[in-house]
């Protein structure tokens, strides 16, 4: 009985981290289209003279925003 009861605790409590886990990836997902929305309008906001000073296109702007290895540095 006791080996029973270790067993469905055992099952119980991956599938709450699997839950769990999965809930994480849902917000990590949303916290990085955030980002990505933020970096656009904040880029697209930026005249023409502003992007030239800082070495961007205005049709590079989506892919900046976008890639994360780019952010942070504009």
């Amino acid at each position: 009985m006791t080996q029973a009861v270790l067993v469905a605790h055992s099952y119980l409590t991956r599938t709450v981290e699997l839950f769990i886990e999965f809930f994480k990836s849902v917000k990590q997902s949303y916290q990085h289209q955030r980002l990505v929305r933020e970096t656009y309008k904040e880029l697209m906001a930026l005249s023409d003279k502003d992007l030239n000073d800082i070495g961007i296109n205005r049709g590079d702007i989506r892919n900046i925003s976008e890639n994360q290895n780019l952010r942070g540095w504009v």
